[in-house]
């Protein structure tokens, strides 16, 4: 019941639209692990729209720029005291599950082999298209950087340090930085960017968390966007 309320074994995509009457935005609800089936219908949707004259906006928070080692590790470290991911860790497995351990984020699960679960592939978005397809996105260290501005120093504690990545962290989630991280921010950078975009047809492939956020962001700054039932 969970994975099916995640969407985690939806063989289709399902698509949500927002319009001001002049720009047409289709937001794929993307999430990072499903079946073979969900991810191949991705891959055709994207390639159809980019047919008919759609750039395509992409989630990929990258590192951003670290002078050093002990900086990045400091970096990836508060951004998992915020939001209790260890992402050096799924950026080593390629995704959230570990094929070897039969884990989900560290959780062993049954589920991977009963359902067939894969790390979202790569190959569903075609980056070489560069002129069709861009990372909107936050780095770290935009992300960690703005979390301080608006909450104050994020102070990493001995448990911080002694918990290495690849081991049990246990999270006391704040549930206010840890939303900022993880969508507030980076929705207004996805409607700033769509603003100021000069094309017209946009898709947004973005977990579905992060419509509501989007849209919220658009209207404020043009009262006419609104979710409609197609393009």
């Amino acid at each position: 019941m969970a994975m099916n309320s995640m969407g985690l074994l939806d063989k289709k995509i399902p698509l949500k639209y927002i319009s001001n009457g002049e720009k047409k935005i289709a937001s794929f609800s993307i999430h990072h692990v499903g079946q073979k089936e969900f991810y191949d219908d991705v891959k055709r949707k994207i390639d159809s729209f980019i047919k008919i004259g759609y750039v395509v906006y992409y989630e990929n928070v990258r590192l951003g720029p670290v002078k050093n080692i002990p900086e990045r590790d400091t970096l990836l470290r508060k951004a998992r005291k915020i939001t209790g991911v260890d992402f050096l860790t799924v950026g080593a497995n390629a995704g959230y599950i570990d094929t070897a351990t039969q884990s989900i984020m560290g959780k062993k699960s049954k589920y991977i082999k009963k359902f067939h679960l894969v790390n979202q592939p790569i190959g569903i978005i075609p980056y070489s298209d560069t002129m069709n397809v861009k990372n909107v996105d936050a780095t770290f260290v935009q992300l960690v950087n703005e979390c301080e501005k608006k909450f104050g120093p994020i102070k990493l504690e001995k448990y911080d340090f002694e918990t290495n990545f690849g081991k049990k962290y246990e999270l006391k989630k704040e549930k206010e930085i840890n939303k900022y991280f993880l969508t507030g921010f980076r929705n207004n950078l996805i409607a700033n960017t769509i603003l100021n975009d000069r094309r017209d047809k946009i898709i947004i492939v973005y977990g579905a968390a992060h419509f509501d956020g989007i849209l919220e962001n658009l209207q404020a700054a043009d009262k006419r966007y609104k979710k409609v039932e197609g393009l």
